[in-house]
């Protein structure tokens, strides 16, 4: 079983305080993960996450997930 590492930004490190300022998670990978799959096991509402990068791509939910991997959440942003 690998491992990947899964960073948090902005109001999305609100729901693991644990990790603190860097927000990055270490997770256990389990074999053959997609992105999707993913997001459902996270405490972040999946309706909260507006874009995920794998190793600094864009990616989409079917995405295969593989040990080392660096996945990167990003939340809807507001504006005015």
């Amino acid at each position: 079983m690998g491992k990947i590492e899964v960073r948090l930004y902005a109001n999305l490190r609100d729901y693991y305080p644990e990790i603190g300022r860097d927000g990055v998670l270490t997770l256990p990978l389990d074999d053959h993960i997609k992105v999707g799959e993913l997001l459902s096991k996270l405490k972040a509402p999946r309706k909260e996450i507006a874009m995920v990068m794998v190793n600094g791509r864009h990616v989409k939910e079917d995405h295969v997930l593989k040990d080392g991997d660096r996945v990167g959440l990003f939340p809807l942003i507001g504006g005015g």
